[in-house]
């Protein structure tokens, strides 16, 4: 494991530490020396052999666990749900759509990519907290699998969030995620989805080439930043390309 790196990244804050050794701990659960265990040492060896803290050790576990990879169970230890840590695609996570791609072995790449600007209308503005007929940036684009279309994205963002910025200079073209953090200063911490089945307009439904009577899972998203107040509305067509899993954590 790369204990160097985890010790180094100490000076970054402890919520950094923490993901950093969820992502290590992970990694080392599906192919690493925990690769074959039913359950992980105790914290104070965790805690030894990362070189942080306790602390730091029990609020990775405790990500873990909301997330289902494991179960702390008193007397028993940390206790490895390789069903969960093997899922690739659940909907209950942060979905970004080029790493789920490649999870399936595939090369993802957009194209007719669409940006233009629209004014609210009331459902939109209610979404979205503004007021109707206040500006909102449209992205539209197709995104494919090698030469395989899998996924329709449309996300509306408030142009009040570019601070005046001219959108048209900024490219848009890459993940929404990272566009959202890296010019509208905005980080995504929850959302809200509606799942529905969509056999989409005649528009999506030539560009993503569906046979007569297939339809598309639509994921309708409100996105929300840290301070609880939503930022973005995406829609989002998925074809058959993709099989989904939903965790269920009933205690």
């Amino acid at each position: 494991m790369k204990d160097s790196a985890l010790a180094s990244s100490s000076r970054l804050g402890g919520a950094v530490i923490s993901d950093r050794v969820v992502a290590s701990l992970l990694e080392e659960l599906r192919t690493g020396r925990y690769a074959r265990c039913d359950r992980l040492p105790a914290e104070v060896d965790l805690a030894a052999e990362l070189g942080v803290s306790r602390t730091v050790i029990r609020d990775a576990l405790s990500e873990m666990e909301r997330a289902g990879y494991v179960e702390r169970v008193r007397g028993i230890g940390t206790v490895v749900n390789r069903s969960v840590l093997n899922l690739r695609s659940r909907l209950d996570q942060k979905l970004e759509y080029y790493p789920l791609i490649r999870s399936f072995g595939s090369y993802p790449h957009a194209d007719g990519i669409q940006v233009y600007p629209i004014r609210a209308g009331e459902e939109l503005a209610h979404n979205l907290e503004i007021e109707p007929g206040d500006e909102v940036i449209c992205i539209k684009k197709r995104i494919l699998a090698d030469t395989t279309p899998v996924i329709w994205s449309v996300d509306y963002l408030p142009k009040a969030l570019f601070n005046g910025r001219d959108y048209t200079r900024i490219d848009l073209t890459g993940s929404i995620f990272d566009i959202l953090e890296r010019e509208c200063h905005q980080q995504i911490s929850s959302n809200v989805a509606h799942l529905k089945a969509s056999c989409g307009d005649e528009a999506i439904r030539s560009a993503m080439r569906l046979a007569p009577g297939e339809a598309m899972l639509l994921l309708d998203e409100v996105c929300f930043n840290r301070l609880c107040k939503p930022v973005m509305r995406s829609l989002s067509y998925y074809t058959n390309f993709f099989d989904f899993s939903i965790l269920r954590k009933l205690l």
